[in-house]
């Protein structure tokens, strides 16, 4: 029969604090046995980690595999990304020249960034898969940017790679297409209103409202699906869910934009540790110091700045100096850029800024300018009265600056100036404000990516994890291009478990 009892007992208690909103509304279920419909592999999710599921779970022989999405199209966060993959010896690394990175050096950084937090065995072995998951990308038909491999925040090599288009929709885009070749089965508009467990606590399979219409959770009609040998949770993380953000991390600033799709809201997660699956990290959600004020969502602030962190420089706009190592992780530069506030405490967003003239048709400068996101500035003195900037601190910024780049060295703040270029008019010029954007903290699992029970501290039979869902990970931050790799390793790694435990 459905376990409800835990389930309830959560509701009660959330709802109390606020959280109400974010879970599903509780219907009760008919025993166990009266199952509409059966597969072998229930994935729960349509992004990098749910596709990439569905097709090692084909792969691997275990049947029936049936992906369940609850928004209207397919992809998730996934699909709106920046399409960033980091892949120690991948090969266009390799004919840079640069032959001394290895999944050791990826996780040897990837632990600085956690500050203690992280897991080394799981970063190791995610890291030990990603020349695996490139390659099952690009035969599925994934294009990425010619001879493109470059050193992004907090990594101590060029290592990550892009889509062709700038978006992880070129990734999500293909796996589906391949999933379906191969007999994947998909379906859109389905909510996961619970899990079904036995009297064991085995999970048999879930409590689906199909034909639902987000937000509006009575929509659609209820069905019981089984699933014989798995579920696996790949529905992401829980940044839109409001209550609950406040509730985990009151110190998370709640005015800040969000980068991920309005469905991030966590129900899933929430289900399953209404049952007892283990929460850890939840209070760890990520900022990305590269959003910018001028545009919603993920935008292109993110692609524009890949060129504005390498060789331009962010200043503020109170007294027109750097303030930051513009090209440290993430978490270190969100916590210095939200701290440029006027007396008021309203944000003071700082601006970064390039040379036009050694990008003028790059699609990300192009693309940016067209939308107003960015402008071209044709002096100091420009960028000084448009942005109300002190111009005399200005200047000598970028005089300091250019001095640096010409020594090679950043004594201020400690930047790596390989890729730093002298500042000359006219000028590429965004303005930046971090924005919420990923969440470390979800349900515990082990190496083989099975969620376990917080009572027993073992695995839950027959319930897994993969991506963002997941938590323990990465620890205090994560780097970024390591999500992608994260969530199509885990999706090779998941069935593989899933057939040894079968």
């Amino acid at each position: 029969m459905s376990n409800r009892r835990s389930f309830l007992r959560l509701g009660a208690g959330l709802a109390a604090g606020g959280l109400a909103a974010g879970l599903p509304a509780v219907a009760t279920a008919a025993p166990a046995t009266q199952w509409d419909e059966e597969v072998d592999v229930l994935v729960i999710g349509s992004g990098f980690a749910g596709l990439s599921s569905a097709l090692n779970a084909k792969r691997q022989g275990l049947g029936k595999v049936l992906v369940l999405e609850k928004m209207q199209v397919i992809g998730g966060n996934s699909a709106i990304n920046g399409g960033w993959f980091a892949v120690p010896k991948n090969p266009i690394q390799l004919a840079q020249g640069i032959e001394d990175d290895s999944p050791a050096e990826l996780v040897k950084d990837q632990m600085i960034s956690g500050r203690g937090m992280a897991d080394e065995a799981m970063l190791t072995q995610i890291a030990e898969h990603a020349l695996g998951a490139y390659h099952m990308c690009v035969d599925a038909g994934v294009e990425f940017r010619k001879n493109f491999n470059i050193q992004v925040g907090g990594h101590n090599k060029a290592r990550a790679i892009r889509t062709k288009h700038g978006t992880g929709g070129d990734i999500t885009t293909k796996l589906f297409e391949t999933g379906k070749k191969e007999g994947v089965e998909y379906r859109l508009q389905h909510f996961i209103e619970d899990f079904i467990l036995n009297d064991q606590g085995e999970v048999e399979g879930v409590l689906v409202r199909r034909g639902y219409r987000f937000p509006d959770q009575k929509t659609g009609s209820l069905v019981r699906i089984k699933a014989n040998k798995a579920v696996i949770c790949a529905s992401g993380g829980f940044t839109r869910n409001m209550a609950l953000r406040a509730a985990v991390d009151p110190s998370l600033d709640p005015t800040l934009d969000g980068t991920n799709h309005l469905g991030a809201t966590g129900e899933v997660m929430l289900a399953a540790m209404a049952h007892g699956a283990l929460p850890v990290h939840l209070n760890m959600i990520q900022t990305g110091h590269w959003g910018s004020p001028d545009e919603g969502g993920f935008g292109w602030s993110n692609a524009l700045l890949s060129i504005g962190w390498h060789e331009g420089i962010s200043v503020s706009v109170l007294n027109g100096k750097r303030y930051m190592n513009e090209r440290a992780d993430r978490l270190t530069c969100s916590t210095a850029i939200m701290k440029n506030r006027h007396q008021d405490g309203t944000p003071a967003y700082p601006l970064v800024f390039f040379n036009y003239n050694d990008h003028p048709d790059d699609d990300r400068v192009v693309r940016a300018l067209r939308d107003e996101m960015a402008w071209k500035v044709d002096s100091l003195e420009q960028l000084a009265e448009q942005f109300n900037v002190p111009l005399t601190e200005l200047k000598q910024t970028v005089a300091q600056w250019n001095a640096q780049v010409r020594q090679g060295t950043d004594p201020d703040h400690g930047r790596k100036m390989d890729t730093a270029v002298e500042l000359k008019p006219p000028f590429v010029v965004s303005r930046i404000w971090p924005k919420v954007h990923y969440c470390m903290g979800g349900l515990k699992t082990d190496m083989g990516g099975r969620v376990l029970d917080c009572r027993t501290m073992k695995p839950i039979k027959k319930l897994y994890g993969a991506g963002e869902v997941t938590g323990g990970v990465h620890g205090h931050a994560r780097l970024s291009s390591t999500s992608c790799l994260e969530c199509l390793t885990m999706g090779m790694i998941v069935p593989k478990t899933i057939k040894a435990d079968a």
